[in-house]
């Protein structure tokens, strides 16, 4: 929700903004005066976000073409291209990504050019690493701020209110959050059970009894948590686990379609849907 207010500029300054609305930087004076606002004021201006993206595999195989998958195209940009942009609609401006050995310039050519407001760090890192094992290197090698975000990169969200998910992340004062998803496949995915705002277990492709809403692999949590518990190898199965006995873990749902791109079939549908 947002409320209106009235301000009072010079002219000279009124003139530079309507430039900028003519050169078609800017939609209206209101954008110009709230992005300079978030800039200063904004919830992510101390975050951190974290992506994973050194696993070479397509579905537990190799994967089939010669382009990396990660450059692969939607709509005319690449998937790796479209996740960053999720967190640049949001003002975030400090994110880490996991890369497989040798593929800096590549990362560096496809994002930084595009992405002028974010500052990147690649960390290069064997793609048999398995997540936490991943969270610890990128601990060693880079400095990230204490709200962490993490994510992959193969999560194909068309929208993502990624402001109210935080907001109610720091509300419930979570040590961890997830973001879920109401799903008709159960079966295939990580299940989870909730309990009012709790998460109460995770279940990973359960033969019986699903509970029809999964892991979006999209989660909220601080340096100083993670720097508490370093003794696993999976987030996924070591760390969600043990989660809901230990800590206040919330969830979040969210209402949008998104796709795990995780095979062929999966990449051809998300195309599909953004034709």
């Amino acid at each position: 929700m947002k409320d209106k207010i009235t301000i009072s500029l010079s002219e000279d300054i009124l003139s530079k903004i309507d430039n900028d609305i003519k050169a078609w930087k800017q939609k209206n004076r209101s954008q110009v005066i709230e992005n300079i606002l978030k800039e200063r004021y904004w919830n992510f201006s101390q975050v951190t976000v974290i992506i994973f993206c050194h696993d070479y595999k397509w579905d537990n195989r190799p994967y089939p073409f010669d382009i990396a998958k990660w450059l692969l195209l939607i709509n005319w940009e690449s998937i790796i291209s479209r996740q960053v942009q999720i967190f640049s609609k949001a003002w975030i401006t400090n994110i880490i990504i996991t890369i497989p050995p040798n593929s800096t310039e590549v990362f560096s050519k496809e994002l930084k050019i595009k992405y002028k407001n974010i500052s990147f760090s690649f960390i290069e890192l064997d793609p048999e690493l398995k997540t936490w094992s991943s969270l610890k290197e990128v601990f060693k090698k880079e400095h990230t701020l204490e709200e962490l975000i993490i994510a992959n990169w193969d999560i194909y969200y068309w929208s993502l209110d990624l402001e109210s998910y935080f907001n109610y992340h720091k509300e419930q004062k979570s040590d961890f959050s997830f973001l879920l998803k109401f799903v008709a496949n159960p079966e295939q995915l990580w299940n989870v059970l909730i309990n009012w705002n709790k998460v109460i277990k995770f279940v990973e492709r359960p033969k019986a009894n699903p509970f029809y809403l999964t892991n979006s692999w999209l989660y909220i949590t601080t340096r100083s948590f993670l720097d508490k518990n370093d003794f696993w190898d999976y987030l996924e199965y070591d760390l969600f686990t043990k989660l809901p006995e230990l800590w206040n873990i919330i969830w979040y749902i969210h209402t949008h379609e998104w796709e795990h791109i995780q095979n062929d079939s999966a990449y051809e549908r998300v195309n599909w849907w953004n034709i």
